[in-house]
């Protein structure tokens, strides 16, 4: 199997992680250029990253829907909760971890200098060495491209950048606290919560200069999660799951509840308006 992806891609890493612990053979493909414009929307219909090629040719992309489908296929161990509530519980934020923490993500890694310099020379040189440019200019585009479209593009300014980068820090505060309790975010080991925020953790927030400083000195719990679960296997991790809804889930379910959801609502009505 062929997972078409980057080193430094935020749902890359989440599927790796995912398929590293159910111990299933893959071959990581860097996803170039042509690979990314021509070859995979060709196969799926989108350009996006990552794109996974079956044994038998048959192709899948969004790693939330993969995970899913690996799950039918290969059930045991499961790693969505088989109670209901804690299911829809750990749906509802991994859906929030995937695309709430998107916005701080690009924007510590795009807003920053030494960030944006560091990360535009990584993708120029793993993902774009055939694209025939200087690679200063190569940088230099990446740099613009990204803040253009997945900064200022995405409704990061001045008066909103206090809130998105409070996003983070809130979710470092409230990950410290659980990861103190206990090694992943419903017991002893991961489950379908985890691989979403472990998306945003490991390539971006625990990779990138500006916030990693920030999650090592304020959450080493948390840092300290991010290769715990880079590790895990599932031969190997034994132990059960707590019942019910952890309480220190609740600063993560009021900020769905406050934010994530409004936000969802407001985006579908504007869809719905045109």
């Amino acid at each position: 199997m062929k997972v078409y992806g980057s080193d430094i891609s935020y749902f890359t890493g989440k599927l790796e992680a995912y398929l590293r612990y159910k111990e299933i053979p893959y071959e990581r493909v860097a996803m170039t250029a042509r690979r990314f414009n021509v070859t995979v929307p060709r196969a799926t219909g989108v350009a996006q990253m990552p794109a996974v090629e079956l044994p038998d040719g048959r192709w899948m992309t969004d790693s939330t829907p993969i995970i899913e489908w690996f799950e039918r296929e290969r059930p045991e161990p499961a790693v969505l909760p088989r109670d209901p509530l804690q299911a829809f519980a750990s749906r509802l934020l991994e859906d929030y971890a995937d695309e709430w923490l998107w916005r701080p993500a690009m924007h510590y890694r795009w807003s920053y200098r030494p960030d944006a310099v560091l990360l535009s020379h990584r993708i120029v040189t793993e993902l774009l060495p055939d694209v025939p440019a200087p690679a200063w200019l190569k940088r230099w585009a990446i740099r613009r491209r990204q803040f253009r479209g997945y900064v200022r593009g995405d409704g990061v300014t001045a008066g909103t950048r206090a809130h998105v980068e409070g996003i983070y820090l809130r979710t470092l505060t409230t990950l410290e606290t659980v990861f103190t309790a206990r090694p992943f975010l419903l017991g002893a080991v991961p489950t379908f919560v985890d691989f979403g925020f472990f998306a945003s953790m490991f390539r971006h927030f625990g990779l990138d200069p500006t916030a990693s400083t920030l999650m090592r000195t304020r959450a080493p719990a948390v840092y300290e999660w991010v290769a715990r679960m880079w590790n895990a296997r599932a031969s190997r991790t034994r132990g059960g799951i707590l019942a019910g809804v952890p309480d220190d889930w609740a600063p993560l379910l009021d900020d769905v509840g406050g934010a994530y959801l409004p936000y969802l609502c407001a985006n579908a009505d504007a869809y719905a308006a045109g």
